[in-house]
């Protein structure tokens, strides 16, 4: 069950409430993910699962001191939410304390279901690091299909910040379903925005674990939290909310997406009809029979998709749709944008998110599924 009250440390002077992992321990009032040492790692959760799906906000300020070893310092630390449990640790190094390490044989294997957003400081050539001063999203699924190095789901090149300067820096993580962005020491713009899948990493009441993770390898430093605040379902979204109410398997998706977007159409019949999982890149790309023509009842839709990656949040929706322009350079001029529409063809009910005509349908991420009945 999700915890009903926001997470509040205004400093770790008192950690009730927080189970700490390995090399992560309390030292004065700072959260200390891992000492200046080398081949560390620590995580630190709150021990109740928090409301994700609808979004959320949290704040916090980090402090990266005693750098040294290779690099100048490293790994880093990743802000991570997570359904795998309070005791949950991945691998050291270039690990974060959340992905697997890069010896599969002799390396702690990293968090399954998972979501990361990683404050990297070392220059990890082999994985194709941009350089040692960046964020990332990074994300793991069932324990089979893990592997080092993750999939990056987007990073930034470049910084305004160094974050191992030995300075305080502050950090806001805002979530507007399905629009992640990270503002890094107040920045007016998103330091780093991307469409995300978080229904993976939540239950079926869109509650997941929250917590930090940090790991040294050749190169150390004392990874700190200084304060930490965290409010769940406190962000509006125009989208339905993230929910593992979706029965998809998340892992079947195309790559390159930030949305779960299945390979094809699924449509089963159940007990009062048939089930139905839609592509957003598929325009009438699910159908059923329907050659009577009876009356279309469509019950128990969710997902989110995005049908205009330019617009950001504005051009994502769940199956509702949004108003904003809506009209004749949607599909479905009468729907609002985004909304999940049919047509009878040939004795088929068709199915199809109503996008932009002058928009290209296969770069559309994220699916909608849900029931049919025929009446």
């Amino acid at each position: 069950m999700a915890a009903q009250t926001a997470i509040r440390f205004p400093d770790f002077s008192s950690v009730d409430g927080l189970e700490m992992i390995r090399d992560a321990k309390v030292v004065g009032n700072v959260l200390r993910l891992t000492p200046a040492t080398e081949s560390r790692a620590g995580a630190a959760w709150f021990h109740d699962k928090q409301s994700i799906g609808s979004g959320f906000q949290t704040t916090f300020q980090f402090q990266l001191t005693e750098t040294g070893g290779l690099g100048k310092g490293a790994d880093g630390f990743a802000f991570v939410i997570q359904n795998s449990g309070p005791r949950a640790i991945g691998a050291r190094g270039s690990g974060g304390g959340f992905a697997a390490g890069s010896r599969p044989n002799g390396s702690r294997p990293g968090i399954p279901w998972s979501f990361s957003v990683f404050f990297d400081t070392f220059l990890n050539r082999e994985e194709g690091d941009p350089s040692d001063n960046y964020i990332a999203f990074r994300t793991s699924g069932k324990p089979e299909t893990m592997r080092w190095p993750q999939d990056r789901l987007a990073f930034t090149r470049k910084l305004h910040v160094r974050l191992k300067d030995r300075k305080v820096h502050t950090v806001q993580i805002l979530f507007h379903p399905p629009m992640l962005a990270v503002y890094l020491d107040g920045s007016r713009k998103p330091d780093l925005e991307a469409r995300v899948d978080l229904s993976i990493v939540v239950d079926h009441q869109g509650a997941a674990w929250v917590g930090f993770t940090a790991s040294t390898g050749g190169g150390y430093e004392n990874h700190d939290i200084l304060n930490w605040t965290f409010d769940g379902a406190a962000v509006s979204s125009t989208a339905s909310v993230v929910s593992s109410d979706i029965t998809y398997l998340m892992w079947s998706c195309l790559p390159n997406r930030g949305l779960c977007t299945p390979e094809r159409a699924i449509v089963e019949p159940n007990s009062k009809g048939f089930h139905v999982v839609l592509p957003a890149n598929l325009e009438w790309g699910a159908s059923v029979p329907n050659p009577a023509g009876k009356t279309v009842v469509v019950t128990n839709q969710h997902g989110i998709i995005c049908w205009d990656l330019q617009a950001g949040e504005a051009g994502c929706s769940g199956p509702s749709g949004i108003s904003t322009d809506a009209g004749k350079h949607v599909v479905d001029p009468k729907a609002p944008a985004g909304a999940l529409i049919h047509r009878e063809r040939e004795g088929r009910t068709e199915f199809s998110v109503n996008h932009r005509v002058n928009a290209t349908v296969k770069d559309n991420e994220g699916l909608y599924e849900f029931d049919v009945e025929l009446k």
